[in-house]
């Protein structure tokens, strides 16, 4: 591999800390995706059904 992504992947990966509980940075980003869209899909409503739709 060459370029911008093996020396992504080879770098080291940063760690935070906080009493008992460590979690790296980029698994802290994906909570915190996940946690986002599962948000956005209780709060955003559905599509209304058409008026004369009835299903």
């Amino acid at each position: 591999m060459s370029g911008w992504f093996s020396h992504f992947m080879n770098l080291h990966a940063v760690y935070l800390k906080w009493g008992w509980i460590q979690v790296s940075v980029t698994n802290l980003i994906v909570i915190l995706l996940m946690f986002t869209i599962f948000g956005l899909a209780l709060f955003l409503p559905f599509p209304d059904r058409r008026k004369g739709d009835k299903k």
